[in-house]
């Protein structure tokens, strides 16, 4: 993503995909606090896959000493030089121009801390986290659960995050083009056939999904097993009969206990499974395809799927999806 850094002071710091300078206090991203600075001075925006300053003032702006034309946009490159001032004689220096990012930026921190946020982070550890912190692709918006009582929490710009006792900032860079934030083609849910492979003792389960006659291994993980469990519910509420709109949903009390493991661990084998199927996929379809959630209940969200107990059939709802 772009970064922006100050000659004299050598601080650094991260443009938004709108980034607008000037003196206007509330309505501008970097505070330009000089009278020859008009309100909204000038633009730096992401567009057509580049960068590029636009001039919106009465006094002008300057790239590499050269005066730019007024309401133009002009392509930035690593190393341009910036002046928004004659008078003052301030450069900034474009150092990056890496595509925008949503950031989650270190307090008291240097710039090399930066987490650049994914569709999934398990912070500040994969192994232990204390909070999981992801893309939600249909509300486009962060959010966070603390692993701990559970909560998750809706994130806003600016917002603090304590993790491992720091505290982080969030920096929506994508704010003014969240759809970007991940790239969805929404494919429809049923167009994917799900296929679990159960070890006879139950240790081992294996996951394979075709999506449009090409078959995708997500190898052996342990949280296929959670996965492959809700299949079981499911399937059981569909050949009760239950309307489909109630199929499938459990509690996760329920879940952590057929399971033997924690409330905790189910949220975060949950988000381990939901995690590796938006990155296989490379997030082409949401992540609820997979696994929903709501309110303290759970279930699958594939339509199509059989589980292989060793090397028989257990159970398919193949052949109901083709009537």
């Amino acid at each position: 993503m772009a970064v922006l850094k100050h000659i004299e002071s050598q601080s650094k710091f991260y443009l938004r995909a709108f980034h607008r300078f000037g003196r206007l206090v509330h309505s501008v991203d970097t505070l330009l606090d000089f009278p020859e600075i008009t309100r909204i001075h000038a633009v730096i925006e992401w567009l057509n896959e580049q960068w590029c300053i636009n001039d919106l003032s009465k006094n002008g702006v300057w790239l590499n000493d050269k005066k730019i034309s007024k309401n133009q946009n002009i392509p930035l490159k690593k190393g341009d030089n910036i002046r928004f001032s004659e008078v003052n004689n301030a450069v900034y220096q474009v150092i990056c121009v890496d595509p925008p990012r949503d950031l989650l930026l270190p307090e008291n921190a240097s710039h090399e801390d930066v987490i650049f946020l994914e569709q999934y982070h398990f912070l500040p550890d994969n192994k232990q986290p204390e909070v999981i912190v992801f893309f939600d692709s249909q509300q486009h918006c962060w959010y966070y659960e603390t692993m701990q009582d559970h909560l998750l929490t809706l994130m806003s710009d600016g917002q603090n995050l304590y993790i491992g006792g720091k505290s982080w900032c969030l920096f929506q860079a994508e704010s003014t083009m969240q759809e970007k934030t991940v790239e969805l083609k929404r494919q429809p849910n049923n167009n994917l056939e799900f296929i679990f492979s159960l070890s006879l003792d139950e240790e081992l389960a294996e996951l394979k999904i075709k999506k449009n006659k090409v078959t995708l291994d997500f190898d052996v993980r342990s949280h296929h097993y959670l996965t492959l469990l809700l299949a079981r519910y499911k399937l059981n509420d569909m050949q009760n009969n239950f309307e489909a709109d109630v199929q499938g949903w459990v509690q996760v009390k329920k879940l952590a206990k057929d399971l033997g493991i924690s409330e905790s661990h189910v949220n975060i084998q949950i988000h381990r499974a939901r995690k590796q199927f938006v990155e296989i996929l490379n997030n082409e379809i949401i992540p609820s395809a997979l696994i929903e959630r709501k309110r303290g209940k759970v279930r699958f969200g594939g339509k199509t799927f059989t589980i292989y107990k060793g090397k028989k059939i257990e159970s398919s709802n193949l052949e109901d999806n083709a009537e």
